[in-house]
C-alpha cells in the first residue's frame, strides 16, 4: 500500500514536470483572406474556450500547420533550427474541404483538417532529427479555428459548399529563452523566385 502510494505520488511529479515544460514549435503560416470575418465570427462566441493567463486558447488569430512540436529548447541553437527552415522548406498549397473536430475533457477544438501529403511528411521528418519530445504517436496536420467548450465543437463539423484553396509561405519557429516565460518566433519568409508553388 505505501509503495502503490509513493508510485503514484512519483507519477504525480512526473506529471507536474511534464507540464511545466515548454517546447520549440515549428509551423507554416498563411493568408487566408477575410479570415475574422469568414472564419471567426463563424464561431458562437459562448462557445469559446478561454483559460485565465494563458493566450493559447479562444479563437485563432493565426491560421497555420504545426509542422513538429516538441523541440527541446535547450538543445538547439534557434539559428539551426531557422537555418533548415530556410534551406528545406518552400510554399505549399492546399485545398480546404471541410470542418472537423479534436475532442477532450477540458475542450474541443474547431479546425480545418488538412491532408497528411508527402511534402508534410518529409518536413516532419526533418525536423524530428533535432532533439524532440513527441506526446502524440499520429500526425494530424490542420488548421486551427478556435478552442470552444466540451461537447460544443459537433455542431461545427461540417462538408464545406465552397472549398477553398490556401497557401502557407511562411516558416516559423517559436521557442522560449531559458529562464524567460515570453515566447520568441522567427518568421522566414519561403516565397523565394526560385520556389514554385505547388499543390500537395
Amino acid at each position: 500500500m505505501i509503495f502503490e502510494s509513493f508510485n503514484n505520488w512519483l507519477l504525480e511529479q512526473e506529471s507536474n514536470e511534464a507540464q511545466k515544460q515548454t517546447y520549440g514549435c515549428i509551423m507554416i503560416e498563411g493568408n487566408i483572406p477575410n479570415w475574422e470575418e469568414y472564419h471567426l465570427d463563424g464561431i458562437n462566441k459562448d462557445d469559446v474556450f478561454i483559460k485565465p493567463n494563458d493566450d493559447s486558447y479562444g479563437l485563432e488569430t493565426q491560421p497555420h500547420i504545426t509542422i513538429v512540436y516538441g523541440i527541446h529548447e535547450d538543445e538547439i541553437d534557434p539559428e539551426v533550427v531557422c537555418s533548415v527552415i530556410e534551406k528545406n522548406m518552400k510554399p505549399l498549397k492546399f485545398t480546404i474541404t471541410n470542418v472537423d473536430i479534436f475532442e477532450n475533457k477540458e475542450y474541443d477544438v474547431v479546425k480545418y483538417n488538412v491532408p497528411v501529403t508527402p511534402k508534410l511528411k518529409e518536413y516532419r521528418n526533418i525536423f524530428l532529427q533535432f532533439p524532440n519530445t513527441q506526446m502524440f504517436p499520429e500526425y494530424n496536420p490542420h488548421i486551427t479555428i478556435a478552442y470552444v467548450l466540451p461537447g460544443m465543437g459537433k455542431k461545427y463539423k461540417r462538408e464545406l459548399r465552397e472549398p477553398f484553396d490556401v497557401i502557407f509561405d511562411k516558416g516559423v519557429y517559436s521557442w522560449h529563452e531559458p529562464g524567460e516565460e515570453e515566447l520568441k518566433r522567427r518568421v522566414i519568409n519561403l516565397n523565394k523566385k526560385k520556389n514554385k508553388i505547388k499543390l500537395y
